[in-house]
Formats: structure tokens, C-alpha cells, sequence
């Protein structure tokens, strides 16, 4: 088992390195359990979230031990990565990688926990969204890509939103590990290919795309279809 923890959180060390073992006996308050579990566990008077990655195939075994950082270590890079760039996302604490006959099998991305609600629970699954929402869904997009951020899973479960006062909203963004960076301001291209991931249901998606649009100073009705057409690529290929 290799075992990294962060400096700030080297008194939670001994507890970090009993996770599998506890998630293997069923301790923890397990909050999704699908292709990857994520289980809230205390330590103290510590809350942590821990991110169990599914375990990996032969070929993927081979890559991410020779050739690849697992995806439990880009994790807890690139939250420190978001975090420098000043775009919130949980605190990483640790991460480790579990390894069989000498080949990685396991990961798993220790957090801090964090307020939210999942943004689609507050825009996709009601009929009449908040459009101060969309808004600010919009500027944090923007924001993070004024910033060289592109979120690689850029769908809005993964914004977990707090309302600091009437119509003021804050993102805390998870699930960051598939994320590329750059220098500078993404292109025009890769900037609206990243937005095609955001949801499914149409209006909504249409009007993101117009209010990032606005913000960019592009052309509003040509971005739209453009990112129509995206969207209806990504969709036929899935």
C-alpha cells in the first residue's frame, strides 16, 4: 500500500492508513456506491470523505503502475492545483494506492467534507430554475477557464452549490481528476467543447451556453448552435 497524506493532516496519518480496512468491514457512511464509492468517515472531530476508485483492469493495472499517475494521485494534485488557482474544491488530504503482486489494483482520494448541494438537483430537476443560477453557474465556468481550468467531468453534479445570501452562490468543484490545465485562457474551441458535458436537458444547456456566451463577448445564437451541434455528437457517440 502506498500512502501519501498531506503535511496539514500528518495527526490523521495512523486513521488514514485503516480506510480500506474499515470500508472493508463496512464502517463509514457510504453516500454513493455505483462505479466508485464515496464514504463519510470521522476521525475525532474531523469529518473526511473518502473516494474508493473502482478497481482497475489487467491493462490499466499495467498503466497506471509504469506509465501513469492513478487517478487517486491526480486527485489529490490537482485539488491543490484548483486551490492555487482559486477555484474551491475540497481540501485534499491524502491518497493511496493498493497494489497486488506488484501491480496497482486500488486507489482511493481522502477530502476534507464540504457544504452543498449538487447544482443539478437545483437547475436540471425543476421545471423553473433559479436564472440568477444559471448566472452564476455561467462566471464559474468562465472563471475557471479565465484561470486555465478546464474540469474534466464538467457536468453539474459535480458543482456542489451554497447559497451565502438571496441570489449570491458559491461552487465547491469535485470530482477534478480527469482535468487539464493550461498557461493561459483555454482556446475559443476547447472552451465550448468543455461546456458539452453540463447537462442533457436542452433549454437548459441552451441558456448556459448563451449566458457564457454573453460573458465571452461572443455571438450568442452562433455559440447556441454551435454548441447544439456538440452536444448532439457527444450524445450520438454515447
Amino acid at each position: 500500500m502506498r500512502i501519501v497524506v498531506h503535511p496539514t493532516y500528518q495527526q490523521h496519518a495512523d486513521f488514514i492508513a485503516q480506510i480500506p480496512s474499515l470500508i472493508q468491514e463496512g464502517k463509514g457512511d457510504i453516500v454513493y456506491d455505483k462505479r466508485n464509492m464515496v464514504a463519510r468517515m470521522l476521525d475525532g472531530g474531523a469529518t473526511f470523505m473518502v473516494k474508493r476508485f473502482k478497481r482497475v483492469n489487467i491493462i490499466q493495472q499495467i498503466v497506471y503502475t509504469f506509465f501513469r499517475k492513478t487517478k487517486a494521485e491526480r486527485a489529490f494534485l490537482f485539488a491543490q492545483t484548483f486551490l492555487q488557482r482559486g477555484i474551491d474544491t475540497p481540501r485534499p488530504v491524502a491518497f493511496m494506492e493498493q497494489k497486488r503482486l506488484g501491480l496497482f489494483t486500488v486507489g482511493y482520494f481522502v477530502s476534507e467534507e464540504v457544504p452543498g448541494t449538487e447544482t443539478h438537483l437545483l437547475l436540471r430537476e425543476v421545471q423553473h430554475y433559479p436564472p440568477q443560477l444559471a448566472q452564476a453557474v455561467a462566471e464559474q465556468v468562465c472563471l475557471m477557464h479565465s484561470r486555465g481550468i478546464l474540469h474534466g467531468d464538467l457536468n453539474l453534479s459535480n458543482f456542489l452549490c451554497t447559497e451565502d445570501s438571496p441570489g449570491q452562490y458559491h461552487f465547491t468543484m469535485i470530482d477534478t481528476n480527469r482535468s487539464h490545465f493550461c498557461d493561459a485562457m483555454p482556446t475559443d474551441d476547447q472552451c465550448l467543447k468543455n461546456l458539452v458535458r453540463l447537462t442533457h436537458r436542452r433549454d437548459l444547456y441552451e441558456d448556459l451556453v448563451r449566458r457564457y456566451a454573453h460573458l465571452r463577448g461572443w455571438d450568442a445564437d452562433a455559440t447556441a448552435t454551435k454548441a447544439l451541434h456538440l452536444l448532439d455528437c457527444f450524445e450520438k457517440r454515447r
